[in-house]
């Protein structure tokens, strides 16, 4: 099982406080906030969140330093400053290594295998998507051709049955083409269209010969009603999601929904399509792929300090006929990576 760690930035989001005073935390307190892993960014461990969480409080308590460190000791447990969290394998483990909690090097490499063999997982999961994918764009294609071919079919049958137009006599002049005045139908209530309408037809040394009027009908009612997105207001509104203390998070620098839609927009991607769900809610679906969409469903409310903002109510991934619902935890982690795209 892979051990969960956050940056200053993961903790930051989640506490709701500036990454910068997450440093601040690890400076004033490193026993008690050891590294995972060293490089950039530095990650820290799964119980360095509650660690800052109880910082934060005993800070908003008025707590000294020093106070909030005996509160610290009594509750968690600290570390030397300098500690190495990974143990050569030639040197001999000290009782306080094997009593740690975090993992040992051949811990760390069980669960690099087991993300391997997830990520391979995925992969053959993929795989036969896109092979079932394959087979119905063949099949589709198949469909098709033996349209056409039927098409072509009754198109020759249908000039074959057509009477062969009788040549004038070569020794008498052509005729002069007489037409009768064509009677003015009423105006069409409504919108019309112009259309091409044939008057007459003229038999000549050289075959059929056919002139056309123009003339006005009803315009045909549209097959389908006009897709319909969201006003610029709501498009504007600051892209956020709710915690799970209740909290608004939101993106770096306030980015918008419209924002958010175009980073999780794939290049090269159709648009997204929205649907309306109510006279506050949005819902719209973004094409990750064929017979693969993500729908997002948005909500304009209003947050504690008064700010109307767009907050996700749900994600779900539809593949096919089926569709899966994201967890909160699930969207947490899809609205981290995009502030760190944004960020």
């Amino acid at each position: 099982m892979v051990m969960q760690t956050y940056t200053h930035r993961d903790l930051a989001g989640l506490l709701g406080v500036s990454e910068t005073t997450i440093k601040s935390y690890r400076s004033k307190f490193p026993g008690f906030l050891p590294v995972a892993r060293e490089g950039k960014p530095v990650r820290l461990h799964q119980e360095s969140l509650e660690v800052c969480r109880r910082i934060r409080d005993l800070f908003a308590d008025g707590l000294t330093i020093a106070q909030t460190t005996q509160r610290l000791r009594s509750d968690f447990k600290e570390y030397p400053h300098n500690r190495r969290l990974s143990i050569s394998s030639n040197q001999p483990m000290s009782n306080a290594s094997k009593s740690s909690p975090y993992p040992r090097p051949d811990t760390q490499l069980d669960a690099r295998l087991a993300a391997l063999a997830q990520s391979q997982e995925l992969a053959r999961a993929r795989m036969e998507q896109l092979e079932i994918e394959v087979r119905n764009l063949a099949t589709m294609e198949a469909a098709s051709k033996a349209l056409v071919a039927e098409l072509i079919q009754e198109l020759r049958a249908s000039r074959l049955a057509a009477p062969e137009p009788t040549p004038a006599r070569p020794e008498a002049p052509e005729p002069a083409p007489t037409q009768s005045e064509p009677l003015q139908p009423e105006a069409p209530a409504g919108p019309t269209v112009v259309t091409a309408r044939k008057i007459v037809t003229v038999h000549g040394q050289t075959g059929a010969v056919a002139s056309y009027a123009l003339g006005r009908e009803p315009k045909p009612e549209p097959l389908f009603d006009a897709p319909t997105e969201p006003k610029e207001e709501f498009l504007g509104l600051p892209a956020v999601i709710r915690s799970d203390r209740g909290e608004f998070l939101g993106l770096p620098g306030g980015q918008s929904v419209a924002k958010l839609l175009e980073v999780l927009t794939p290049q090269d991607g159709e648009p997204a399509v929205w649907f309306e769900d109510g006279a506050e809610s949005w819902t719209c679906e973004i094409a990750l792929g064929p017979a693969l969409t993500r729908e997002l469903s948005f909500e304009r409310t209003t947050t504690p300090r008064g700010n109307l903002v767009g907050v996700i109510r749900r994600m779900r991934t539809r593949s096919g006929s089926s569709a899966t619902e994201a967890t909160p935890a699930e969207v947490q982690e899809l609205f981290r990576l995009v502030r760190d795209q944004l960020g």
